[in-house]
């Protein structure tokens, strides 16, 4: 059997920023000695539709995998990156006709039977986690009905069979740097991390917007801290890789899991550093003293409001306090942050707008002083349909029930359009005047 594991473009190509396929990688090392296997990232090349042919006609493949991490770009671009799985599938079906194509990822799992029926070159669909079922799609003949989590065609019609059960963190396959090779994304990148790491998977929160408890279960799945380090050190020794980025949608919840960890990172004096992000209500003085030992050095936020009222409409379970605690603890040991927030969220009037403004201007008079503050990311809702959100908003009558969610929609009403830019501007001002060391980092709006 002949193998093609094909990464299909889910990023802006030409922006330079690479990001390492970590569930290709993985599905890649278990595939058995006796399958001929190739592999091609097309995010790689600049230009990729003429790599993705040779490949073809050079590996006439049986198999293409096909992985799908994204559907759009999010920061509020109305961009798709759907052409790019049915262009590839249509292409891989002409020039091998005779293929079977299974497609899976985290994008394909959210629309799994949408994209089943929009897309009839794709065989067979991979929902959730490949790890537990991808060795029973490898055989040349298979009875799908047997294999938990995953879509099939037969006499025109699209069945599916349950999800199974999810891989335990401490028995997920090493990454196949043989034919992901991590110099391919080591020094492409200029300010985000190339190199993912796993940490856990799956989130016991549920914030009204997020899908990762659909995607990895509500379950946290802990990943043993020797583990996770073992790998961060074959890839720096190896690879050089030198910095990381946790992928974990929460990396410093439990705590105790964090802190060993930070210990078992501080115990083998690495020569790399890493990102994450983190929960502002689990950040201490004394985890974050561990996690800069350990090599932190740039810390995520994403408490996504800044109002009460936001934070309750978003069910964050976190308070004003609470993100300006977190703040001034990365603003007291000048570790760089960058923030993430959500504007002109459903109920916004000019009272709440009047309280966002103000609490961005304490952010910024707290940041603005240490020169910490990376970047404020300002965003609308990107919503999902089975996001709770949005069911809200259709309950309310705010959303047509019948919206087509799988290509960007966004919840942003004309009213407050504007508070996103002008927020975006005064975060620009204070960046500016603070690396100027100047004065002078808030102001309201106009």
């Amino acid at each position: 059997m002949k193998l093609l594991l094909l990464q299909v473009p889910t990023s802006h190509l030409g922006a330079g920023e690479k990001v390492y396929p970590l569930g290709l990688s993985r599905l890649s090392s278990m595939v058995p000695a006796g399958v001929e296997k190739k592999a091609l990232d097309m995010n790689i090349h600049p230009d990729p539709w003429p790599r993705l042919k040779q490949v073809l006609e050079d590996t006439g493949p049986d198999l293409v995998c096909i992985s799908f991490r994204n559907l759009d770009p999010l920061a509020g671009q109305k961009a798709s990156y759907l052409s790019s799985l049915k262009t590839s599938a249509r292409l891989i079906r002409t020039l091998a006709p005779k293929a079977r194509i299974i497609a899976g990822g985290p994008a394909f799992s959210l629309f799994a039977h949408r994209l089943m029926k929009e897309i009839p070159e794709i065989d067979i669909g991979m929902m959730g986690e490949g790890e537990l079922v991808f060795k029973h799609l490898l055989s040349p003949v298979i009875q799908p009905d047997k294999i938990p989590g995953i879509l099939w065609r037969e006499d025109n019609r699209i069945f599916s069979s349950p999800l199974g059960p999810k891989i335990s963190m401490d028995d997920i396959p090493a990454l196949d740097t043989a034919l992901f090779c991590p110099d391919d994304y080591a020094k492409a990148n200029t300010y985000v991390a190339a190199m993912g790491i796993e940490g856990k998977r799956g989130c016991d929160l549920r914030c009204g917007y997020c899908l990762y408890p659909f995607l990895g279960g509500t379950c946290m799945r802990l990943r043993h801290p020797k583990k996770i380090v073992d790998e961060m050190q074959m890839l720096s020794s190896q690879f050089n890789i030198r910095l990381f980025h946790f992928t974990d949608s929460v990396i410093n919840r439990p705590a105790d899991h964090f802190e060993a960890l930070c210990r078992e990172l501080i115990n083998r004096k690495p020569d790399f550093a890493w990102t994450g992000f983190f929960r502002e209500d689990s950040l201490t003085h004394r985890n974050l003293n561990l996690a800069v030992k350990a090599g932190l050095t740039a810390i995520y936020f994403s408490s996504d409001a800044l109002t009460g009222q936001g934070l309750r409409m978003l069910n964050k379970n976190l308070t004003s306090r609470d993100i300006l605690d977190a703040a001034r603890l990365t603003a007291q040991m000048k570790i760089l942050a960058m923030c993430h927030f959500l504007v002109n969220l459903p109920g916004e009037n000019e009272e709440t707008i009047r309280e966002s403004s103000q609490m961005l201007d304490r952010l910024l008079d707290i940041h603005g002083p240490a020169g910490n503050l990376g970047a404020v990311i300002f965003n609308h809702i990107r919503l999902y349909p089975k996001a709770p959100i949005t069911q809200r908003l259709i309950r309310s009558g705010a959303l047509d029930p019948d919206t087509d969610f799988l290509y960007p929609v966004y919840h942003a009403p004309d009213k407050y359009g504007y508070v996103l830019h002008e927020f975006e501007a005064r975060c620009h001002r204070a960046n500016v005047f603070s690396r100027l060391g100047l004065a002078g980092f808030t102001g309201g709006l106009k």
